[in-house]
């Protein structure tokens, strides 16, 4: 009975559109929308009539309106169909109307989802009633004690949160899953939905959303591997795939819409003014992650100025070799590689394998064939129990080795304290190292973002610092193999950004455990914080015990020869 009651679902539509039931839907592709008369009006390229996936020409006036970077999303039929973008690129609205015109004209049914019910009503709820109004789609009836809106040839929108959809039977009637506003999906919704769609022939599963952080989900589900590609076309396929960028740019009726416009221009100005962050603004406009919070001590901004800075400023990596890692304190975690030469990072690196010993073995060997002169752990936590590791494998070799713990005591206690990335020093110029640092920790993190503090106003302001006191992150060279792969640079970036100082007397800051469990932002919001285990790694390489002097002998008759020029 259940494979007949499924075969007697797909052919109703069928039987209902035969009999005239059921109201056609004409899709009109728009490329420009004129103003002629005071009246706008738009240029329709291409129409089409059918179902979702499966789309002939058509002759007829248009009943729906699609912008053209959107068209794939009802001509081409894949399992996963995602939409994500900046203000203003139709995303919802597209979604909306499509879905209303599917139900209207094939009798299908929609599951709309958010990971968590509240406030499911006031927004998308409310938006698909206003498509079917402004549609003027007739034979739909809202049913809110059910959170249903139901039409009169049996297809209808079913909204839930996960909870309803893990525990709902017959599921395999629905054609489309739409979850809009998806940026905070969480990775076992991401892995319920996909096997939910298997009993359905021709299922899709639509994902709309404006990307947060790289390090989110949904990026590194739909957009960080296929990064290359929808970065230089604003579009990826494959078989089981279609992921497009939209943005207002691509949207013909942003200019016309006053209101946008309007936002568009007040945020530009607040960029020139420097209220806003060109990397807040990228998030808000373009095609940008958001991996900025409140309370962090460094801005994507300011980290964004260190890639290739050495270039930039015509620096060359010079001085000693360094390395650090940092040991998860989970098991399932990677270990964080960092390597640099003088201020200049080559290799910032994940390093993954089945326990912690393993782990610091292979970052030993990596150390090792880079060559560095110094090489420095975490010896907070799990690091405490490797030193044996990492002793057995530097044994008979001249490398500096340095065991680092952020909890333990400050360098340099009675020194007076400097930054530029804190107000303290403006409130009372007398303050020492003790009086304001909560631990080595602290100190360290605070040096880091000084260094890109510094680094950034070399690069973007054009202000002089001593080159010794930036910091460099060097991109990728597949050519001759040293860099930071792209992957792991966007993580690092994501990583220094979320490090935000815990409230206190002191600046100190929250242990990765307590950025696991969540902790409190400014606005109210609980943010979790995956383990920052790069940054840490990149912090212990730059901590004062990597240090190392080296004297070498130096032949004065060279010093002398007619042909220096420099003295």
């Amino acid at each position: 009975m259940g494979a007949l009651s499924k075969k007697l679902d797909l052919l109703e539509p069928l039987a209902l559109a035969q009999a005239g039931l059921l109201e056609s839907s004409v899709y009109g592709i728009v490329d420009r929308v004129d103003k002629i008369d005071d009246k706008l009006v738009p240029h329709i390229i291409r129409r089409w009539k059918g179902t979702i996936g499966s789309m002939e020409p058509s002759e007829e006036d248009p009943t729906i309106l699609l912008i053209e970077k959107l068209e794939p999303m009802i001509t081409k039929h894949k399992k996963y169909k995602c939409m994500y973008g900046s203000r203003g690129g139709t995303k919802s609205r597209m979604a909306q109307d499509v879905t209303a015109g599917e139900v209207n004209s094939q009798g299908s049914k929609v599951f709309v989802l958010r990971e968590r019910m509240k406030a499911l009503k006031e927004s998308i709820y409310a938006g698909i009633e206003k498509s079917i109004k402004d549609l003027s789609l007739a034979g739909f009836r809202s049913v809110p004690s059910h959170w249903e809106i139901r039409h009169k040839t049996g297809g209808k929108f079913t909204f839930g949160g996960m909870q309803n959809i893990i525990d709902m039977k017959g599921t395999s009637n629905y054609k489309i899953f739409l979850m809009e506003e998806a940026a905070k999906t969480k990775q076992n919704t991401i892995d319920t939905l996909g096997p939910t769609l298997r009993d359905t022939p021709g299922a899709e599963l639509w994902w709309l959303w404006n990307p947060e952080s790289s390090q989110d989900p949904m990026s590194k589900e739909f957009i960080n591997p296929y990064r290359a590609e929808l970065d230089k076309f604003g579009f990826y396929e494959d078989e089981h795939h279609l992921i497009i960028h939209v943005s207002h740019k691509d949207n013909p009726w942003f200019k016309w819409d006053e209101s946008l416009s309007q936002e568009l221009a007040k945020d530009k100005i607040k960029v020139e003014k420097g209220i806003m962050s060109k990397s807040r603004y990228g998030w808000i406009w373009g095609n940008k992650f958001n991996d900025d919070i409140d309370s962090s001590v460094v801005t994507e901004d300011w980290f964004s100025a260190c890639i290739d800075s050495h270039i930039k400023l015509g620096i060359e990596p010079i001085g000693a070799k360094t390395s650090a890692c940092d040991p998860s304190d989970v098991g399932s975690d990677p270990c964080g590689y960092a390597a640099r030469v003088g201020i200049v990072f080559e290799d910032v690196d994940e390093i993954e394998a089945a326990d912690g010993n393993r782990k610091m073995d292979l970052a030993c060997q990596r150390a090792i064939m880079y060559g560095a002169d110094s090489f420095g752990y975490d010896a907070d936590g799990l690091g405490a129990t490797l030193r044996d590791n990492v002793s057995k494998a530097f044994k008979g070799k001249k490398t500096n080795i340095y065991a680092y713990k952020g909890s333990s005591k400050i360098h340099d206690p009675k020194s007076q304290f400097k930054s530029e990335t804190t107000t303290l020093t403006q409130r009372n110029e007398n303050l020492k190292n003790e009086d304001v640092l909560y631990n080595k920790k602290s100190q360290n993190i605070i040096n880091v973002a000084e260094r890109i503090l510094r680094t950034y106003e070399a690069v973007v302001l054009g202000k002089y610092h001593d080159p010794d006191t930036l910091i460099s992150f060097a991109t990728y060279n597949p050519e001759t193999g040293k860099g930071i792969r792209p992957e792991m640079l966007e993580k690092l970036k994501a990583e220094a950004c979320k490090t935000p100082v815990k409230p206190g007397d002191t600046i100190r800051f929250y242990t990765k455990e307590e950025l696991r469990k969540g902790i409190l932002m400014p606005d109210g919001s609980k943010v979790s914080i995956p383990s920052p285990n790069l940054w840490d790694a990149v912090v212990t390489s730059l901590d004062k015990a990597s240090i190392i002097q080296v004297i070498k002998e130096i032949n004065v008759n060279d010093i002398y020869q007619t042909t220096v020029s420099h003295w």
